[in-house]
């Protein structure tokens, strides 16, 4: 049976004790309420708040599969998974006003619909 691949830990995922500071410094910053950047939705500390129920985490503007190091603001948990390596920033519902999935539907109907009705 093949092994199981070791799990990276998060320092050599580069999201160690550095990475850590800056969130924490970021969450203090944070004015409960004010809107994620992925979603515009509020933002709070207290994860029971968040419409994820989740903590919020620390994003890179510049995604770390893109070079990125900086940690410089934070998104909801489910936005910073959906935001992924940053390949999708245009489909962000800030900008497009609907999920994502629904932006991946109509790129996908494209692809294989002849006619858009």
């Amino acid at each position: 049976m093949p092994t199981r691949a070791a799990r990276r830990t998060t320092t050599q995922r580069g999201l160690g004790h550095v990475h850590q500071q800056r969130v924490a410094g970021l969450l203090r910053a944070l004015e409960d309420g004010s809107p994620c950047w992925w979603c515009t939705r509020p933002m709070y500390r207290d994860a029971g708040r968040n419409f994820d129920r989740r903590q919020l985490q620390g994003d890179h503007s510049k995604a770390r599969a893109m070079g990125g190091v900086l940690t410089d603001r934070l998104l909801h948990a489910k936005c910073n998974a959906e935001r992924g390596d940053g390949s999708r920033d245009h489909l962000r519902p800030a900008l497009t006003g609907q999920p994502v999935n629904a932006a991946d539907e109509t790129e996908d109907r494209a692809r294989w619909c002849l006619m858009s009705w």
